[in-house]
């Protein structure tokens, strides 16, 4: 048995795994860096959302509507307040135990019924200076000068 240190590395590695595969299947190459949420975004056609859920479904594998998000785990229910909340036809998806380290996902469509876009952010971060750049290197968006 490792360290607490080993054994959190192990954890991130398995998030970061499977966000790589969620962009590999991705159905739209370009991702940008929201930085007021500190999460990579990517908005494609609803049209699209077959292909996105199969890309999802493994790294954030759970979910919360408006209205499930009451019966989540405070943690989840804290960091979609953090997020602005969410609205009707929003979802807050989530990989890895709910007080553990993971990712989690906004999906947030569009007023036009046509589009939408999906956030990924990291929760639970223990090492952020190593675990954002990561992240932003992960989906191809370029390390921002300055604190990120």
């Amino acid at each position: 048995m490792g360290t607490p240190e080993e054994a959190a590395n192990d954890v991130w590695e398995a998030v970061f795994s499977g966000l790589e595969r969620l962009r590999a299947q991705w159905p739209d190459p370009g991702w940008t860096y929201d930085r007021r949420l500190r999460c990579v975004a990517s908005s494609i056609p609803l049209s699209q959302e077959a292909a996105a859920q199969t890309a999802i479904a493994a790294a954030l594998p759970a979910s919360w509507s408006s209205a499930t998000l009451p019966d989540a785990h405070e943690d989840v229910r804290a960091l979609a307040a953090t997020c602005g909340g969410l609205r009707a036809s929003q979802l807050l998806l989530w990989g890895g135990t709910p007080s553990g380290p993971g990712a989690f996902g906004l999906w947030w469509p569009w007023g036009d019924g046509t589009t939408v876009t999906l956030r990924i952010g990291l929760h639970h971060l223990d090492q952020p200076k190593v675990r954002y750049p990561r992240l932003r290197d992960l989906f191809g968006i370029p390390q921002a000068a300055g604190p990120g």
